[in-house]
């Protein structure tokens, strides 16, 4: 190859030949692509370094949003928890035991006992359709408005369609809940209930190894939808001493075995059956293993909730009352001071009702006032923990009240008596006078531990 003063020339391969003028031309074209090729990759770093801080910051935001997500669920949670009883109260004639099993998402399980002011036993329980904060909301709403109907109406299928009419007023979403609320009798050993929608509580009766669903229909409560429409009705149901019910959530049943199988209502029966004779808390423990003998390694679904109730023997809680069960006292129990008086209203509002005059109404909250106190402070020696258990039956012909306490009793005969000059200064044995005085029959137990008070309306028989 040789290159003269005018051409570029190839001899080998004869190729075109290239003048001096423009190869120049090649080079700088090469020189000017070069420096534009490295001002693009200046500006492509520029924009990777761009996207870089903007993806960082999406990054950054994300993970504040996740976090501020986690604590708005964590507060959830705290509502859901504190929404749940921290422990069962403490009932006559009746025993209970409660498990909820969480799956660590916010759930819409909920339920309580609840004790009217005349002791009737409410047993709620209700599932919020969904998880999370929506599903904590609703159920919080939910309680209160249960708890304050529970407190007002005797009735469950009316305590539904007033909390239904509530919650279709507030509740914008699709969103709803399922319910089953039971209220006991502890004295008549009766239970009405109603169902919303609800998985059916199941009876067992060891009497007769029997064992029954309590099933009735009704709509489920909240959705818009139902608003003047949701029907719900009441039924009754005997419960025989040693009878338990069963009130469940339907994560239990959908729990699933590793080849996708339901646990189901009818493995929940015979386990039912063939733990019902053990005691309510192990009876429960034993039902929470066995469905998850069934899921193995599966995880749970949704959470679920179980709760059971084993009822007493009336008629021996009875015994000690003055009255039978034939005659369907009413029953209140206290434990301290400050609980006198709203029992006391509870039985001077009876009177009334019956047309008692309102000097046998003063005279006979005297007596009840003192009965009370005497049972508080020295029957169970002022301890919050024993219960004051006050029968009382009020009708046109007389009212009547039976105070129990948990005590060891006294000797009513060695009362002193306060008439006596000697006697005028101690505060033993006014009490018990003043109750001699305005009552018409006043009655002690053997243990002296129980006080029967009865005032006839028209005066002594």
């Amino acid at each position: 190859m040789s290159i003269n003063n005018q051409y570029l020339e190839f001899e080998e391969t004869g190729t075109q030949k290239l003048t001096r003028s423009e190869l120049l031309q090649l080079y700088n074209d090469a020189v000017r692509q070069n420096a534009q090729l490295q001002q693009e990759n200046r500006n492509l770093h520029l924009t990777v370094e761009e996207r870089n801080r903007e993806i960082k910051q999406v990054s950054y935001n994300l993970e504040r949003v996740r976090l501020d997500l986690e604590d708005e669920m964590e507060k959830a949670r705290r509502v859901q928890e504190g929404l749940l009883p921290k422990e069962l109260p403490r009932m006559v004639n009746v025993k209970s035991a409660s498990v909820y099993i969480p799956t660590g998402k916010v759930g819409g399980d909920l339920y309580d006992i609840i004790i009217t002011t005349r002791q009737k036993i409410a047993v709620l329980i209700f599932d919020v359709s969904g998880h999370g904060i929506p599903a904590a909301l609703i159920g919080a709403m939910a309680k209160m408005l249960f708890a304050h109907y529970i407190e007002k109406l005797q009735s469950p299928a009316r305590i539904f369609a007033e909390v239904n009419k509530q919650l279709c007023r507030f509740i914008k979403t699709e969103q709803y809940l399922t319910a089953f609320l039971g209220i006991i009798d502890p004295i008549k050993n009766t239970m009405v209930y109603s169902r919303a929608g609800h998985v059916p509580p199941m009876v067992y009766k060891p009497g007769t190894g029997t064992l029954s669903r309590l099933d009735a229909k009704g709509f489920f409560i909240g959705h818009s939808a139902l608003l003047g429409v949701a029907e719900y009705c009441d039924q009754t149901i005997r419960l025989d001493a040693g009878d338990k019910v069963l009130f469940y959530t339907d994560g239990l049943t959908e729990g699933c075995s590793p080849e996708g199988k339901l646990y189901g209502g009818e493995r929940l029966m015979n386990a039912f059956k063939k733990y019902g004779s053990l005691e309510i808390n192990h009876l429960l423990s034993s039902l929470v293993k066995d469905q998850g003998k069934f899921r193995g390694k599966t995880p749970l679904r949704d959470d679920f909730t179980l709760l059971c109730i084993e009822v007493g023997d009336s008629d021996f809680m009875l015994a000690d009352s003055g009255f039978q069960r034939s005659d369907e006292p009413d029953i209140l129990v206290i434990n301290t001071l400050a609980e006198i008086e709203e029992s006391c209203a509870v039985i001077l509002k009876e009177m009334d009702r019956c047309g008692y005059n309102d000097k046998s109404i003063r005279q006979f909250k005297i007596c009840i006032f003192e009965m009370l106190t005497n049972a508080i402070l020295h029957g169970n020696d002022g301890d919050p923990g024993k219960k004051v258990i006050i029968f009382y039956q009020v009708t046109t012909l007389a009212v009547t009240i039976n105070v129990i306490d948990e005590g060891n009793g006294f000797d009513p005969a060695i009362l002193p008596d306060p008439l006596l000059p000697e006697n005028r200064m101690k505060d033993h044995g006014r009490g018990v006078f003043l109750i001699k005085h305005y009552l018409d029959q006043v009655e002690f137990n053997a243990r002296g531990n129980r006080i029967l008070g009865r005032k006839f309306h028209t005066g002594k028989q």
